[in-house]
């Protein structure tokens, strides 16, 4: 288990380049079942890289503060025995803003109950994230965005997820408790590191009018050029209207089955009952159930034939259809490499 807890100084944002690489981790967590975690990262400027995660009954990355990179690594069957859970985990805090999780390997996950497993799970207004490059196979929610802003998803691959990608208003719904003042822990985080004022105003500028800028709502996030297939793309929950500065959806590339699920409007509450609206119905269908969500994605392309496929026994991705701009994955170089302690990526 790797701990790099408060390392670098976060009120003034100094890294403290911490490294945990080419390590293989697994079976962990088995004496207490959750909240011990593979890597768990706190502070300012860390990398986590070309490690190999798998076999766990809980989360195998949580973050915590600014500017870290996670990139290249491998994890699976993660989160084998928690519902509700990410393989990475994160949020509740605005002013963890600055980190990457690029050209990662996310597959094989699938976790209990009705919300089940995320791959990448920015919970809780998790933002300003980086999520390029990565390979989700199987990988449950692959992508979930819990009402944050200002986090960018772009150029991955997500095949046979459920879905590729998640986005909900939470703060306008279920959880408008975070912003009524009976839980204020976001405002109290905010303030304590004067998130408003340099440093942080200056490095994470979308931070400085933050609190003038309606922070209930999940406004900045940018979703594009990924290709998704084989299962759902887009999961919208609690959008009770929809402003186009909340979120740009363009140039990806989808032949799901289900382009996009949505929660029933007409059914009150956060129980679970969902539309399910495919390609061949379109999004006229969407209108007539909901007329308050704007469903028009310019500029992404929805097809019957299929986008990419993937063989996880030989790693070979094939990218039948790629939206303009997009780049190649590096797929050899996600996971273990072989080094000076290492003869070869196992």
């Amino acid at each position: 288990r790797v701990l790099f807890r408060s390392c670098g100084d976060r009120r003034t944002v100094t890294q403290g380049g911490h490294q945990a690489i080419n390590n293989h981790i697994h079976h962990y967590s088995q004496w207490i079942r959750s909240g011990k975690y593979a890597l768990f990262i706190d502070g300012v400027g860390h990398s986590i890289a070309h490690n190999l995660v798998h076999d766990a009954p809980h989360e195998a990355v949580y973050i915590r503060g600014n500017d870290h990179v996670i990139e290249y690594n491998e994890f699976h069957d993660i989160c084998q025995e928690t519902g509700d859970a990410g393989a990475l985990h994160t949020g509740r805090n605005w002013p963890w803003q600055g980190n990457v999780i690029r050209y990662n390997y996310w597959h094989h996950l699938k976790g209990p109950g009705l919300h089940g497993v995320a791959a990448v799970y920015l919970d809780d207004w998790g933002s300003g994230f980086h999520v390029y490059g990565n390979l989700f196979y199987r990988a449950g929610r692959a992508t979930l965005i819990g009402g944050g802003r200002n986090n960018i998803v772009e150029n991955n691959v997500y095949i046979e997820c459920q879905p590729a990608l998640h986005l909900d208003a939470r703060g306008l719904g279920w959880a408008q408790y975070y912003f009524n003042g009976t839980y204020p822990t976001l405002f109290e985080t905010y303030a304590e590191l004067k998130a408003d004022q340099p440093p942080y105003s200056d490095r994470y500028p979308a931070l400085k009018n933050l609190l003038h800028d309606d922070p209930a709502m999940p406004k900045y996030n940018r979703l594009e050029r990924n290709i998704s297939t084989g299962s759902r793309w887009l999961d919208i929950y609690d959008f009770n209207v929809w402003k186009p500065d909340w979120v740009v959806i363009k140039d990806n590339v989808v032949s799901d089955s289900i382009v996009v699920r949505r929660r029933n409007p007409d059914v009150p509450g956060w129980d679970p009952y969902y539309l399910n609206i495919d390609w061949v119905d379109g999004f006229e269908h969407l209108d007539q159930q909901d007329s308050r969500i704007h469903t028009d994605f310019p500029g992404n392309t929805f097809q019957s034939q299929t986008a990419a496929s993937f063989d996880a026994a030989t790693r070979i991705l094939t990218v039948n259809q790629a939206p303009a701009g997009f780049k190649p994955l590096p797929l050899d170089k996600m996971g273990l490499q072989p080094d000076r302690w290492r003869n070869a990526k196992q």
